[in-house]
């Protein structure tokens, strides 16, 4: 039996180093800016009190350096690395989360498709909130946002924004 997601995070990776100083773009790591944040940001989702229980993760170094820091802060959460994650749209990251078959899951990758899941998730809440609009309009490196679904398609009605977190600008 499948359990269906009923809470969505999205997390971007931390900040990474210039493209110039890798062979690739998903050899990119983690810039000391980047690991700071990325701690910070585990830190963050500890404290929202989410309860996380699986992660997804690009397969890029570093959405994998920014879970091995934010994981700090959330033990015994399970982890996959998971290839369509990879610069995917925002259809393929949901649809990846569903699953996932989890009921809390946390997915890291890149912009644009993740900022562009919040904003649709953010619209489709109707939350006009200060936290829900700042995270409708920007989605920075290490920042993430929290969803409560009730549907399994991304057209779905009453997803519910919860929380949303970023470094200091």
């Amino acid at each position: 039996m499948c359990v269906v997601m009923r809470i969505l995070i999205l997390l971007r990776h931390a900040k990474a180093v210039p493209a110039d100083d890798a062979p690739s773009d998903e050899a990119r790591g983690l810039s000391s800016r980047g690991l700071l944040e990325a701690d910070l940001a585990g830190a963050a989702l500890a404290a929202a009190g989410l309860g996380v229980t699986r992660a997804l993760v690009s397969p890029a170094v570093r959405t994998r350096q920014t879970w091995a820091k934010a994981s700090l802060h959330l033990p015994g959460v399970e982890a996959k690395t998971v290839d369509a994650l990879y610069m995917a749209s925002p259809e393929v990251l949901f649809q990846q989360a569903l699953a996932a078959d989890s009921e809390a899951v946390l997915v890291i990758a890149h912009n644009p498709g993740l900022h562009e899941l919040i904003r649709h998730l953010v619209d489709q809440s109707h939350d006009r909130s200060n936290a829900a609009q700042i995270a409708r309009a920007h989605c920075p490196t290490s920042a993430w946002a929290a969803f409560s679904l009730t549907g399994v398609t991304l057209q779905a009605p009453g997803p519910r924004f919860l929380a949303a977190w970023r470094p200091r600008d």
